[in-house]
């Protein structure tokens, strides 16, 4: 007699492996992939031994934000010490074809998304990370399992160029603002090498903020360090115009596209920008919505060449935080007078007949901040049911 004449559970129909579980975006399709009852998740955890990497992974689904997580759900959640520079991905060769035979969907998420790493040091992870990834998939593949390969790229990839980047485009001429920019870049064009073999879909992400309706987030950088110092009234002047583009995205927006779109047979292959698109706004928009939540001045702008220039004055003149927010605010530079636009085509065609689409920033300005406030950027812990 089986396990199924006995009445056991079934095996569930899909077994997916997911990289960058405990991130951001990693978490909102962990727990979107738990709450889906033909779903057995596998997370390569970046940890000492397998013991610590099923403990954090707990932790992880235990922070998880809306229904709790039941006891069933989470038997289907199993987590694989790894990582992602070493060979192999530091697993056991046992694990190795447990994992070849037995995933049918990989999600690469995984990464640096510090800015300000050496090239060497960002490669080692972003770019190497995604080789081992791909001579796993492509053994899942020549053994039979795997059927979907899933990668999460930027839409920072684009470096330097300017104007509207189409979806299919990857063009490195132009050089980039930082080492994640190029890596990224370099990481996409090894996926892209195994079309032919894996038809991998790309989701290059836009900036992505917290849910559009709770406003959680796990993460509070990018967009929420220089909302943090406006909040608090050090942001007196920055390199900027108001016409600096911000794509912005919603955790919500970015679970439904990428899970609508996997799971679209007709969509495989392709990539994707997961951005605003048509509906990013501006620099601009953004410190209007700030200045009225926050009841602060409106921030001088001064075009970052002018700002190179008088920086040393403005040194010289600002003290204390301030100076301070400055020093830590030149990483953003590139970014307050962006003129890049992501043209959102295939996205909009394949999700807008469903009703999915981004939401504009004004709509859910206010509960990114309220979530904000509530766990003082990211310092307290507070329960989001729904």
């Amino acid at each position: 007699m089986t396990g199924a004449d006995r009445g056991a559970p079934t095996a569930p129909a899909e077994t997916v492996l997911l990289t960058g579980a405990t991130g951001t975006v990693g978490r909102e399709l962990l727990g979107r992939m738990l709450r889906s009852p033909d779903t057995r998740v596998i997370c390569l955890v970046r940890a000492g031994s397998g013991e610590d990497a099923q403990q954090r992974l707990d932790r992880t689904i235990d922070d998880l934000p809306g229904t709790p997580i039941t006891s069933d759900q989470r038997h289907r959640a199993s987590a694989v010490a790894g990582d992602l520079t070493r060979n192999r991905l530091g697993v056991s060769d046992r694990q190795w074809d447990g994992l070849a035979n037995e995933v049918t969907r990989i999600v690469h998420g995984a990464a640096s998304v510090t800015w300000n790493l050496t090239l060497a040091e960002s490669r080692a992870i972003n770019v190497g990370g995604t080789e081992r990834m791909l001579h796993l998939a492509r053994d899942g593949r020549r053994r039979g399992a795997l059927r979907r390969f899933d990668y999460l790229g930027t839409c920072m990839a684009a470096g330097k160029r300017q104007g509207l980047i189409a979806e299919d485009d990857l063009d490195g001429s132009h050089g980039f603002h930082n080492t994640y920019e190029q890596t990224k870049f370099e990481a996409e064009q090894l996926v892209r090498k195994h079309a032919g073999e894996l038809a991998p879909s790309i989701f290059r992400l836009a900036m992505v903020v917290g849910n559009s309706k709770s406003g959680y987030t796990s993460t509070f950088n990018v967009m929420y360090w220089p909302l943090k110092m406006m909040a608090r009234g050090r942001i007196v002047a920055a390199p900027g115009d108001r016409g600096s583009i911000l794509d912005m995205v919603p955790l919500d927006f970015v679970g439904d596209a990428i899970e609508t779109l996997s799971a679209d047979p007709a969509q495989r292959g392709k990539s994707f920008h997961i951005a605003a698109g048509p509906a990013a706004c501006t620099v601009g928009d953004v410190l209007d919505l700030a200045v009225r939540r926050f009841g602060v001045r409106q921030p001088l702008l001064i075009h970052p060449r002018a700002f190179r220039l008088l920086r040393p004055l403005l040194y010289s003149v600002v003290w204390g935080k301030r100076r301070e927010t400055m020093k830590k605010g030149r990483v953003y530079m590139p970014y307050l007078s962006y003129r890049t636009r992501f043209d959102t085509s295939h996205v909009r065609a394949a999700l807008e007949p469903a009703g999915i689409r981004p939401p504009a920033v004004r709509e859910y300005f206010e509960q990114l901040i309220d979530y904000a406030i509530a766990t003082d950027w990211g310092r307290r812990r507070v329960e989001v049911v729904a």
